[in-house]
């Protein structure tokens, strides 16, 4: 895998070197996100509800990325990789539908097998450093060692059902499941639902949480959800926070949950940027985990 040229206009920069400057010189809060595509591993920057400068960063099929301050992960059709300072690195697994980290461990899965590899190895290496787990039906997305699938598992020295079907993601502490039934909660030891429909996404970070049911966007609001609608029509599909929500919906346009307090003109609503991203897998906000 190789980074595109630089005149590529699948996916172009986002505002001018001027503009980047007086948006981004400011005392806000940057968030960094990376979105998996058909394209590739595209990568954003978001400041004071604020779309800024955007660019591919490897031209890949992705079918999901893991990412944390230090290491990132990348799941595609061909193999799964490690991000290094000269591209992406080979890590032998081979096409991957999920991929995931914690402090110890890398985690892949595709229909066949759910492997792990000691986190400490990534840099040297080889195809057979690869530990098999075990085997799951549907692999869809990783939060640590949590794997969303068409049974939740728990990947250890072997995989532990946590009696939940149809998942389709997670949010980053486990809590909130979306599934083909509907949004749940784990409280006890037991998933209850809170909101009826085929849940898709969800993020949750601290008393905020939001997901996708029905190809809606629901916030909630103390202990009900409310529907939130963006504008231009398309569906949300993908969603993680900076300062504020961030949502990339199906025809590849990114919009920001602008928080009056953090932008330049006081204002509040969406900000929305057309970036022209074809079959969206996942999105990252480094630091904080991924939808």
């Amino acid at each position: 895998m190789t980074p595109p040229e630089t005149d590529d206009d699948d996916a172009e920069d986002g505002d001018s070197a001027d503009d980047e400057r007086l948006l981004f010189g400011e005392r806000r809060e940057e968030t960094t996100l990376l979105a998996g595509s058909d394209l590739g591993v595209t990568q954003i920057a978001v400041a004071a509800a604020q779309v800024g400068q955007f660019s591919l960063l490897e031209r890949c099929a992705v079918r999901d990325i893991a990412a944390d301050d230090s290491t990132v992960i990348v799941a595609t059709d061909e193999d799964v990789f490690h991000q290094t300072s000269d591209g992406l690195q080979s890590l032998g697994f081979g096409p991957a539908e999920a991929v995931g980290i914690d402090a110890d461990w890398v985690y892949a899965a595709d229909a066949d097998r759910v492997a792990r590899r000691a986190r400490t190895d990534v840099e040297t290496a080889t195809d057979d450093d690869w530990e098999t787990v075990g085997a799951v039906d549907e692999p869809r997305r990783f939060v640590g060692n949590l794997l969303a699938a068409e049974t939740l598992v728990r990947v250890d020295d072997e995989l532990e059902s946590l009696g939940l079907g149809g998942v389709h993601d997670l949010s980053q502490d486990g809590t909130l499941a979306a599934t083909e039934t509907g949004l749940y909660e784990r409280r006890d030891g037991e998933y209850h639902q809170l909101l009826d429909g085929a849940a898709t996404a969800v993020v949750a970070e601290g008393e905020r949480a939001h997901a996708v049911v029905d190809g809606h966007l629901y916030e909630r609001e103390g202990n009900g959800w409310v529907e939130q609608e963006l504008p231009g029509g398309p569906e949300p599909a993908r969603l993680a926070y900076g300062e504020t929500l961030v949502v990339l919906d199906t025809a590849g346009t990114i919009h920001v949950a602008a928080d009056p307090e953090v932008t330049h003109d006081g204002h509040g609503g969406w900000r929305s940027q057309p970036i022209g991203l074809r079959g969206v897998s996942t999105l990252v906000a480094l630091g904080r985990g991924k939808s």
